[in-house]
């Protein structure tokens, strides 16, 4: 083993949001705290002098009882309020022969429904009705802070009596379509599934009533902005982290030292450092992060649940830089854009498209504008090579100028990151950047509401699993739920001998 040149309470392997959050809450406790960058990127980018995004967040949900749990022990309440701001209309989706603008507004977005689906009035507030029913159930199981998946005998009796009280944490439940009065092919059904689709990371042949009433409802409430653009709430965390901790956002893990089944160690790349633990969170893909754990010490079951970890989607992003004037003035922030209502809604058929989402709310004086497009794709596309990400990209472009009319007219430029030249000492063109593939799941584990395919702890006692798989059906809630998680299990594997 080699020497160990510093050792921390939490060491955080990644910048996934759910263990920045994990991070900044373990520092306001006074553990000492290291965030390894792994990796991890920033979601804006720079390409031939223009800003672009590799993947634009629908922020919504902050009023959720997790979130404001989390900024309720950093003492940000007053932030939470005041660095957002309120979209209107929060989105619109686009449909053959419609647009729908969302607005938070419950006249407004009244007017907006009556005009697009005349006579349907009853069956649509009937089920906004059963929506915001379901979700208040979900919101008070939520703050009792139990435990998804159960483990260990307890805390299985403990499920089993709260399934009484609450029937949808029964897997069971997932029979019940909150949209059964909307038949496939029906213009309503496709204007909540289109914005659901990019909300939520959970993506199974039908989605759990917990996951869709979570993204659906909190959506209604209202989907925000930040003044300094997508990697707010990132910076935000990390600046939290600096102030009691150490952000190293360049260094990498090589290898997971353990000793009887525990982490003690890890190794990075630069000039083999060694860093001591008692708490290792791994905050990126998990089926990577584990094979750096010695061959002889992993955990065989443990390994082999991680392995068969496949999603079911990727998400294909490409910006297209276009004159201002291309850019219709009535176009909002988001915009989810369906082509056939016949057809799955994946691939090119529904593709969501974000304006300038790499400036936040900053001045849009400019002559140039970006629209950052992107596309559900099979995961069978990450290894199309250049040729395939290009005929992709094509297929986006074409999709965005049925939305912008004058896009190819006044396009400056475009690009997609799936795409990176290899390393000098390797022979061939272009290859796909792993690191860019931005998954999405179809199978969730038992007992956690169909939001997670992901347990956050793992077969290794001290290793903790906070990656932006934890808790993804749950949208924008995930990675605060994941984190207060997180939390009590670090309370427990390292309890703190101050009064924090």
């Amino acid at each position: 083993m080699s020497a160990t040149t510093a050792h921390y309470h939490v060491v955080i392997a990644g910048t996934d949001l759910p263990g920045l959050v994990l991070g900044a809450l373990c520092a306001k406790r006074g553990y000492r705290v290291v965030v390894l960058g792994h990796g991890g990127r920033p979601a804006v980018y720079d390409h031939n002098g223009h800003n672009m995004c590799r993947r634009v967040p629908v922020f919504y949900g902050l009023g959720s009882p997790a979130v404001r749990k989390v900024f309720e022990h950093l003492s940000m309440a007053l932030e939470l309020r005041n660095l957002p701001r309120r979209l209107e209309p929060g989105f619109q989706v686009v449909l053959p022969g419609g647009r729908i603008d969302m607005a938070t507004s419950e006249q407004r977005l009244r007017t907006e429904l009556e005009r697009e689906f005349p006579g349907e009035a009853a069956r649509i507030g009937s089920f906004f009705r059963r929506v915001a029913d379901i979700d208040a159930r979900v919101e008070e199981a939520l703050e009792l802070g139990i435990r998804l998946p159960p483990r260990g005998l307890v805390e299985g009796f403990q499920f089993r009596r709260l399934v009484k009280r609450f029937p949808f944490l029964d897997d069971e439940w997932a029979i019940e379509d909150p949209l059964a009065d909307f038949g496939h092919g029906h213009p309503f059904r496709a204007l909540i599934h289109a914005p659901f689709r990019f909300c939520c990371d959970m993506l199974p042949a039908r989605p759990y009533p917990a996951t869709l009433v979570r993204v659906v409802d909190e959506l209604r409430k209202g989907v925000y902005g930040f003044e300094s653009g997508p990697d707010a709430l990132r910076h935000l965390f990390l600046d939290i982290i600096r102030s009691g901790g150490d952000v190293r956002e360049r260094a990498r893990v090589v290898q997971i030292e353990m000793r009887r089944g525990r982490a003690s160690h890890v190794v990075l790349r630069d000039r083999r450092q060694t860093i001591g633990c008692d708490v290792l969170v791994c905050n990126t893909d998990p089926r990577r992060f584990f094979t750096l754990v010695p061959p002889e010490q992993q955990k065989d079951e443990f390994h082999h649940a991680i392995g068969m970890l496949q999603p079911v989607y990727y998400t294909f992003t490409g910006s297209f830089v276009v004159h201002a004037d291309a850019v219709p003035e009535a176009m909002a922030s988001h915009v989810f854009a369906v082509q056939d209502l016949r057809r799955p809604l994946e691939e090119d058929n529904l593709i969501h498209i974000a304006r300038d989402a790499q400036l936040g709310r900053r001045p849009l004086d400019r002559p140039t504008r970006t629209l950052t497009a992107s596309m559900r794709v099979p995961i069978s596309a990450a290894v199309v090579g250049r040729a395939g990400v290009e005929r992709m990209l094509d297929m986006l472009q074409a999709r965005v100028a049925s939305v912008v009319p004058f896009l190819d007219e006044h396009l400056v430029t475009r690009h997609c990151p799936w795409l990176r030249q290899p390393a000098q000492e390797r022979s061939g063109g272009w290859e796909i950047d792993a690191d860019e593939l931005v998954p999405a799941y179809g199978e969730a584990l038992p007992h956690t509401l169909g939001t997670s395919p992901v347990a956050t702890t793992t077969g290794y006692r001290n290793v903790l699993l906070g990656s932006n798989a934890a808790f993804c059906g749950f949208g924008s809630d995930g990675p605060y739920v994941a984190a207060l998680q997180m939390l009590n299990q670090v309370a427990d594997l390292a309890p703190m001998k101050s009064n924090y």
